[in-house]
């Protein structure tokens, strides 16, 4: 069968055309005329986008380009930029392919110098650097022709000049600067690039440490030296000429001298951007110091801490004896920092030891000289010992740490151990001064509290069930500047310290506040002496019990010197060192200030507040952790403090106000206000602040929540008691020591009804209250 073939027009068009296509060449091979290349045409090129012409902009500029080639491709372009000195263009930048840059795309991010100080006569270290430049751009085509006339745009680049300051030695008008042969210089930089807002680290440093003998052995005369150096002196580049400012391991940011000799120098250092603007000026101020390198008779400032004893300093190798008493069995470590940034210096290494006779043995040394752990620039070297416990007798710790000059620091530390033998049963701190306050009968203070008899009755009535308990023997009254020796608290298996005291300062600090005070870790304190440590919590640590009660008794225990700029709620672990800039800054999360502090660490304390703030300013706040120094009254009513204590641990009573002083006419009456009591671990605050856990740690139990009138304040059942068990699983070797947790009231009991004994029916309490703790809880004997 014979098949028949369709093709579509277009097919036949294409194939005609293909036909007349191979005809053409063949009749052509005998024209003279063809097979003459023609010439080819040079691409043409044009700017897009570019600074207008004879403008001024920043020194970093994005160019846009474009080409066409009328005979073929454009394969790359070509661009040059001249340096007008004098601000006129000079064709010699243009001639030459070694003028030339290739660039493969249609646009791209230039930085141009501006390197000529504009005015010669500045005294600023920032100011305005330019320089004018044309940029031209042209294309190439695959056989290599260029544009013949480029496209180009003439434009003055701008910016300003970096600052650099030094940071050590630090600046004290124009004292030279102490310093050891081998000296750590270190300066800080910022390149501001068109505007004093925006700014990024410079390119470059370098810097010059000019001797006076060489100018006559005068301050001024060496100062003029290097203030009229030119910007290309060979003097600046003697100590290796310009250094990255990013360099590894900062070392574009500090210089350690190679060893001098005595006698007095100019320090000063430049830094230079990457559009080549230099620092103009040299001032004493900022960017120049006056040096005297000589012996030294200090070393590094040494601060050495221990969470019980605090913190002591010196910079001296021959240093007092510091001297405090420790319970024996109670592990003891050290810390220390170790800081010569001051005077140029740097923190080399450290060697420490216990009960060393003789310091020139290495021998004796439990460490022998071992560098300080890294660390940056911006903070001390940091380093421990290891924990050590004692069971008696008295021991020496010695800590030495020298600086890369070789000279020293000291601190000894004389450990006396006590033996605790709990021989006795409960002991009653009175430290709850009353002042001129009249009592419950008080006319004009309308019952506000108990006098001295009145409160002394309260405790001498409640603990009269206690075995062995004697007023006379058992109490002891404190007062301020009082100093309570270990060995007082080493006879007694159970404490309760009755602590009246006022955030607000109105009073004077109880003397509980001198015995857990926080104390921060970089310490002011000079070394030498008996000093006092953290007595309630070494008790604590070595199995006592403790219940600590009152008015404000934990909030006075905080740094008095600090507690004025303190914001409520507070957060222990960040907030007590008071931070400069005040509790508006975030804390450093990386390094906690008070994480060995007495609230955080042996009453296991997240927060604490007080029931007398406006928690309505709370409520679409949005603030993510808020705090208030606002602590006023208004309205008269205020209903969101302490009238009633709610039990939050079934085992306890509900408390009241007694009548003395919430009656009619009275003080608290209904009509009036409530107590102002401390409020800890309130839920709303953990809830609200990123810093802090979203609950409590185990170690903290509520015992009495606030009761109010208002059942709405996000205060309400919020904890004012609570047990810590911080210390639960450890007692003291000894007869008769129990496993017990220890207890915080943040209230005065003596303040609520009294009630019965546990034995008795009827009301329960403030009385069944404390017996719980005495008697089930701490096991102490009845009579």
């Amino acid at each position: 069968m014979k098949r028949t073939r369709i093709y579509s027009l277009a097919r036949v068009m294409l194939l005609i055309a293909f036909a007349v296509s191979v005809g053409a060449q063949f009749v052509g091979c005998s024209d003279s005329d063809q097979g003459v290349e023609k010439e080819n045409q040079p691409p043409t090129v044009w700017l897009s986008s570019a600074p207008p012409e004879g403008s001024v902009e920043k020194y970093t500029i994005k160019m846009f380009w474009g080409g066409w080639d009328p005979d073929g491709e454009i394969a790359y372009y070509e661009y040059a930029v001249t340096d007008n000195e004098g601000g006129a263009f000079n064709p010699d930048d243009t001639t030459g392919s070694d003028k030339w840059s290739k660039v493969y795309s249609n646009d791209s991010t230039f930085a141009f110098t501006a390197d000529v100080l504009v005015d010669t006569l500045t005294k600023d270290l920032v100011t305005d650097f330019m320089r004018s430049h044309t940029f031209f751009i042209r294309a190439v085509d695959t056989e290599g022709l260029p544009s013949l006339s480029p496209a180009y745009r003439s434009f003055t680049a701008h910016t300003l000049s970096p600052e650099v300051i030094v940071s050590i030695p630090r600046q004290r008008e124009k004292t030279p600067a102490s310093m050891p042969p081998i000296s750590t210089f270190r300066w800080k930089a910022v390149d501001y690039i068109s505007d004093r807002i925006s700014k990024q680290d410079p390119d470059s440093v370098s810097w010059i440490l000019e001797p006076l003998g060489g100018h006559e052995d005068d301050w001024d005369e060496t100062i003029h030296y290097i203030q009229n150096l030119p910007l290309d002196s060979p003097a600046w580049n003697k100590r290796g000429g310009w250094v990255w400012y990013k360099a590894p391991g900062d070392s574009g940011k500090f210089w350690t001298t190679p060893p001098q000799d005595f006698g007095s120098y100019v320090f000063a250092i430049r830094a230079k951007d990457e559009a080549g603007a230099i620092t103009p000026v040299f001032d004493e101020d900022l960017n120049m110091r006056r040096v005297l390198v000589s012996e030294r008779s200090t070393g590094p400032l040494l601060v050495v801490s221990n969470q019980y004893m605090g913190s002591v300093r010196t910079k001296v190798c021959n240093t007092a004896l510091t001297i405090f008493d420790l319970p024996a069995g109670i592990p003891v470590e050290f810390n220390w920092t170790a800081d010569a940034r001051d005077y140029g210096g740097t923190a080399a290494g450290y060697r420490y030891g216990w009960d060393i006779k003789d310091l020139d043995d290495p021998e004796q040394w439990e460490v022998d000289f071992t560098p300080f752990p890294p660390h940056t620039e911006d903070e001390p070297a940091r380093a421990r010992s290891t924990i050590t416990t004692y069971f008696f007798g008295t021991h020496v710790f010695t800590i030495e740490v020298q600086d890369n000059s070789g000279f020293c620091s000291r601190i000894e530390v004389k450990v006396n151990v006590v033996q605790f033998t709990m021989a006795k049963n409960l002991l009653l701190v009175d430290d709850f001064f009353e002042g001129p306050q009249g009592g419950w009968n008080d006319f004009y203070g309308r019952g506000v509290r108990p006098n001295d008899a009145e409160h002394d009755e309260f405790w001498e009535d409640v603990l009269s069930s206690v075995d062995g308990f004697d007023a006379g023997s058992d109490v002891i009254e404190v007062n301020t500047g009082d100093v309570i020796p270990l060995a007082k608290f080493a006879d007694y298996k159970s404490i309760i310290w009755s602590v009246l005291g006022d955030v607000d300062q109105f009073l004077d600090y109880p003397v509980m506040h001198d015995l857990v005070i926080y104390r921060p870790k970089e310490a002011s304190s000079a070394v030498g002496g008996k000093v006092q440590p953290n007595l309630v919590a070494l008790f604590m640590a070595a199995g006592g019990h403790i219940l600590i009660c009152g008015q404000h008794p934990v909030s006075t225990a905080t740094n008095k010197n600090t507690a004025p700029v303190l914001k409520y709620p507070v957060m222990f672990k960040y907030e007590l060192d008071a931070r400069s800039n005040g509790q508006d800054d975030e804390p450093d999360v990386e390094r906690p200030s008070g994480d060995e502090s007495f609230q955080w660490f042996e009453l296991c304390l997240e927060a604490m507040d007080f029931a007398k703030t406006d928690f309505n300013r709370y409520r679409g706040s949005g603030l993510v952790c808020p705090t208030l120094t606002e602590r006023t009254v208004e309205g008269g009513l205020v209903n969101h403090t302490l009238r009633a204590a709610m039990p939050l641990d079934p085992e306890f009573p509900r408390l009241e106000l007694r009548i003395e002083t919430a009656g009619l006419g009275k003080w608290h009456q209904p009509t009036e206000r409530g107590l102002n009591t401390e409020v800890y671990n309130p839920q709303y605050f953990l809830d609200l602040c990123f810093f802090m856990p979203s609950s409590s740690r185990g170690c903290f139990e509520p015992i009495y929540g606030l009761e109010c009138f208002d059942t709405s304040e996000p205060i309400y059942e919020q904890p004012v008691a609570f047990w810590t068990s911080v210390f639960l699983d450890r007692k003291a070797d000894v007869p008769g020591a129990v496993y017990a947790r220890s207890a915080v009231f943040g209230f005065p009991p003596v303040m609520f009804t009294l009630g019965v004994k546990l034995d008795e029916q009827g009301e329960k309490g403030s009385r069944a209250a404390i017996e719980y703790i005495v008697f089930k809880e701490w096991k102490l004997p009845k009579k």
